[in-house]
C-alpha cells in the first residue's frame, strides 16, 4: 500500500527529561515505562521531535501545554514551526472552571491553537462532570475540538471516570462539542463504534495504543462509509515512540482512502483551521 501524505499525529509531547520523570512518578503510574515499554530519555527535545517527524513523513505534530499556565510558550515553539506544530492544552485544574473558560476563550484566538484535552484518570473527577461543563461550553462556542481520554487507563488509577457511557451525557447537552475520544478507549470498541453511528460529532484516536492492537470489528468500521474517517492516529510520542506507533498504523488493512482519512485526513479538516 502506498505511503499516504500529509500524516498528523494529534498528539506528541514536547518534554524535557525532568518533566517525563516527574510524570512517569506520579501515583499510580508505578511500571509505566516497562507499559509503554522502555526508557524516554530526552526523547522529545525540538530537534530530535523535528528529526523523527521528518524520518518517518509526519507533516503536522500536536503538542501538549497544561491549560492553566505556560501555553503560550509552546505556542511560540510552534510559531517558529512554520506550518508543522499545533498546540492544544490540557485541563490540569479540573477545580478552577472560571479560570479555565477564560484560558479557553483567550488560547481559541491562537492561529495554532487547535484543542482542548481533558484526561479524568489523573484528577478522577468523571467525564461528565459539573467542573468540566463550563470547558465544554466554552470549547463548543469557540468551535474547539475537546479530545478526552476514555476506556480502562495504564496507569493504576480508578478507570470508572472514564466510562465512555458518560460521554452521552456531554454529547446530548453540547450538541455542536467535536469530541475525540482519546487512547482508544478499549476495551469498548463495540460500546464506541456504536456511538460513533449515532453521534456524527463523536470521534476515535488511537493515541497511546498500538494499531496492531486495534479490534478488527473497529479496523473494518473504518473501512465503511459511516466508519470512514471516524478514527485519527496519534502516538503521543514519546511515551510510545512516532516510528513504532506510525509503522503499526500503516500496517492496518484499510483502504487507500480510510488510510489517508486515518492518518491525516480527518485531522486536518478538524484541527488546522483555514483547511
Amino acid at each position: 500500500m502506498p505511503t499516504p501524505a500529509g500524516v498528523v499525529d494529534i498528539w506528541v509531547n514536547l518534554l524535557p527529561p525532568d518533566a517525563i520523570k516527574a510524570f512517569m512518578g506520579q501515583p499510580g503510574f508505578e511500571g509505566m515505562g516497562e507499559f509503554f515499554g522502555g526508557d524516554f530519555g530526552d526523547a522529545s527535545g525540538m530537534d530530535v521531535l523535528m528529526s523523527v517527524m521528518d524520518q518517518t513523513g509526519v507533516d503536522v505534530g500536536v503538542m501538549t501545554a497544561g491549560l492553566s499556565a505556560g501555553t503560550e510558550d509552546v505556542l511560540a515553539i510552534a510559531d517558529k514551526q512554520t506550518g508543522r506544530l499545533l498546540v492544544s492544552a490540557m485541563v490540569d485544574s479540573p477545580t478552577t472552571p472560571t479560570q479555565n473558560v477564560k484560558r479557553v476563550r483567550e488560547l481559541s484566538q491562537h492561529e495554532r491553537f487547535c484543542m482542548v484535552r481533558v484526561s479524568p484518570l489523573v484528577a478522577q473527577y468523571p467525564l461528565n462532570d459539573k467542573l468540566y461543563y463550563p470547558v465544554y461550553a466554552a470549547c463548543e462556542e469557540a468551535q474547539l475540538p475537546v479530545a478526552i481520554n476514555v476506556g480502562i487507563p495504564g496507569p493504576r488509577v480508578r478507570s470508572a471516570c472514564q466510562d465512555p457511557v458518560l460521554l452521552e451525557d456531554v454529547l446530548i447537552d453540547f450538541p455542536d462539542l467535536i469530541v475525540i475520544g482519546a487512547h482508544m478507549g478499549h476495551p469498548y470498541e463495540a460500546l464506541l463504534m456504536q456511538y460513533m453511528l449515532k453521534w456524527p460529532n463523536l470521534y476515535l484516536s488511537t493515541t497511546a495504543y498500538l494499531a496492531k492492537y486495534m479490534d478488527p470489528a473497529l479496523v473494518k468500521f473504518m473501512n465503511t462509509s459511516r466508519g470512514l474517517g471516524r478514527v485519527l492516529f496519534g502516538s503521543d510520542h514519546p511515551f510510545l515512540p512516532l516510528p513504532r506507533a506510525l509503522d503499526e498504523a500503516r500496517a492496518l488493512a484499510l483502504s487507500d482512502q480510510a488510510m489517508q482519512a486515518f492518518l491525516g485526513g480527518t485531522a486536518r479538516r478538524l484541527l488546522v483551521k483555514g483547511a
